[in-house]
């Protein structure tokens, strides 16, 4: 046999066992689906909504630098709602420090409500070194849709 056909042979036995896996992957994840499901339920299916341009709102919160884990209230963001659908955070340096620190940060949107003209209560802790501070002046980065 030639090396063409035998590299031809082997590529097709690897796509059937390729096939007959992801075939079993299916059949085992519509098992899953049906065992979760009692009689008469349905899975819920979810309608993406249109959200106006004037329900965007943005803001950036600076709060330096710290001994260590902070809660910390960023207000005067412009939103009305007493619960907004969603809010995001992430940390950042200022525009004009260097930006190759190697810190790294979680932030955690705790409470959002339109007290102080849309205001959102966030934790922020270092990640890199568990209950460390940091020098760098270090700012928060919102969005809110109302």
């Amino acid at each position: 046999m030639s090396k063409r056909f035998m590299a031809g042979g082997a590529v097709a036995a690897l796509a059937v066992v390729l096939a007959s896996v992801v075939g079993l992957a299916r059949a085992d994840d519509e098992t899953f689906q049906d065992e979760r499901l009692q009689e008469g339920e349905s899975e819920a299916v979810v309608a993406p909504e249109y959200v106006g341009s004037g329900q965007f709102y943005t803001g950036v919160c600076t709060i330096g630098p710290r001994a260590g884990d902070i809660y910390f209230n960023c207000w005067n963001l412009g939103f009305t709602s007493s619960a907004p659908r969603l809010v995001l955070c992430q940390t950042r340096n200022s525009q004009n420090q260097w930006t190759n620190w190697p810190d790294q940060f979680g932030c955690q949107v705790i409470h959002a409500d339109n007290f102080q003209n849309g205001r959102v209560f966030v934790k922020v802790r270092r990640l890199d070194k568990n209950g460390a501070g940091w020098g760098q002046n270090l700012q928060i980065n919102l969005l809110v849709v109302n």
